[in-house]
Parts: C-alpha cells; structure tokens; sequence
C-alpha cells in the first residue's frame, strides 16, 4: 500500500508512547500539516472536549472520518491511546500511514520517568509501575498495538498476535526507528518535510516538571530529576517482557 497518491494526502500517525512520537507531531505543524481543529498532541478532540475513539471506529464510521478530514483539509491524524482498524487505513488511497519505534526497553524506562516525575504516578520502583493497569507498559507492547490487542483487560499475546501485527505493519507507508536512522531525514524524504527543527519534548529539562514537584514538596524526587537520575535504579521487572517487540523490531530493522 502507498497512500497519499495524487491530490489529497492524510498522515496518519500510530503513535507509540514515549517512542519520539510528540517529535513528530510538532514536525508536523512546523511543516504546515493541518491538525483536527481540537486536538490532544494531535489526536482528534471532539466538541465535549475527549479524545474521539478512532480504534473503536468500524470500517463505515472510519472511512466517514477521512471523509471529513478531507473535508476540512486536515493533513495530520495521530492515534495514541489505541488502535484503530489499520486494514481500512492501509487500504484508502488517501492516507499516508506511518509509525515510529524505540528500543522497547529504553522506552519503557522513558515511560516510568515521565509518569513519575511528570506526577501521573507515584510507583518509585518498575516492579511498582507495571503492575499498574497503563497500556503503554503493557508487556510486547508493540504487538499488542499493532494486533489491536492493546485494550483493557489486556489478553495474554501469542504467536498468532505477533502474525497479525507483522501483516498490519506490511500496509504501513513508512515504519521509523529511534535507533536506525535520522527521524527527520526519513521524514523528509518521504513526506517532503524541509523544517527539521522542533521541539522533542524530553522529560528531563523541563522547568514546569521541576516547579511541581517543589509545590508538591516531593524534595527526593526533584534531586534525582535535577540529576537526571531514571526514577528506578533497577530495570529487572522489564526483562523478558518484550521479547516478541524485539523479534518484531528485527524482522523490521534486520537487527
């Protein structure tokens, strides 16, 4: 499949959690991509305000959304909080679909420290952390996205879920890795981006993170981001956990 022929192009962004994905959505704006007219780091808003369901779309209410993003001349969709029916996507000339990953342990460690220190949790420990109900630590959380087998209560993964994310990635446009290439590069040739420049939203650095946490009076916690210490020491309650993501991200990358 390759979207975004002649005419009409909508991106259509899958975006991985802690996977560089705000990076490329602001690469998008500075670019003159046209976002929803309300939208969370731009995922489609509706009028109340809540981020619109996309993976709860059938086929019919999907295709109708590409419909009125035509309508409306948006170019730029991201999808964050789950995962839409990627055979409609892949199949509609229009759109133009792509991904970006990051080594799954780096990026699960990345998670544990924007949540923690961004004070959407208080798990000090990873053990703490993934036994928590948050799909973006799920375990083989790259195939469980791209299988749709990412919603709560999470199934156990299998073989015949790493299958079906492997066939739902074969329709994407342009799969991207943190750790193979130059984002900006590839999204440059493909997309025909020419500002490489923006924000990458890092979790350290952050002034507002540091303000919170002193209101908060969380003094432990504002040492170790100062020093930009990872809030847990120990990364043993990831290992094993995505075995299937790094096969996946093999066969993708030829690791």
């Amino acid at each position: 499949m390759m979207g975004g022929g002649e005419g009409y192009r909508l991106v259509w962004f899958q975006h991985l959690h802690k996977a560089a994905g705000t990076l490329i959505v602001n690469l998008a704006e500075v670019n003159g991509e046209t976002l929803y007219p309300s939208h969370a780091n731009g995922n489609p808003k509706d009028e109340d305000g809540e981020v619109i369901p996309l993976w709860e779309f059938d086929a019919e209410l999907l295709s109708s959304f590409i419909d009125n993003c035509e309508s409306q001349g948006v170019t730029f969709v991201a999808t964050e909080h789950g995962a839409p029916d990627y055979s409609v996507l892949a199949a509609d000339p229009r759109v133009f679909l792509i991904s970006c990953m990051r080594e799954p342990l780096k990026r699960g460690v990345a998670n544990h420290n924007y949540a923690y220190y961004s004070g959407y949790t208080d798990a000090a420990t990873l053990e703490e952390f993934v036994s928590e109900a948050n799909v973006h630590m799920s375990d083989e959380y790259y195939v469980r996205m791209f299988s749709r087998r990412e919603q709560l209560p999470l199934a156990p993964i299998e073989e015949d879920d790493y299958m079906r994310a492997m066939d739902a990635l074969s329709g994407f446009d342009l799969v991207l890795s943190t750790e193979h290439m130059v984002l900006q590069e590839r999204l440059s040739e493909s997309l025909g981006w020419s500002e490489l420049g923006a924000d990458r939203h890092a979790t350290f650095g952050d002034g507002w993170k540091a303000w919170n946490m002193l209101k908060r009076l969380q003094l432990g916690r504002l040492v170790r981001y100062l020093r930009k210490r990872d809030a847990s020491e120990s990364r043993a309650a990831l290992e094993g956990r995505f075995d299937m993501d790094y096969r996946l991200m093999a066969k993708l990358f030829g690791d």
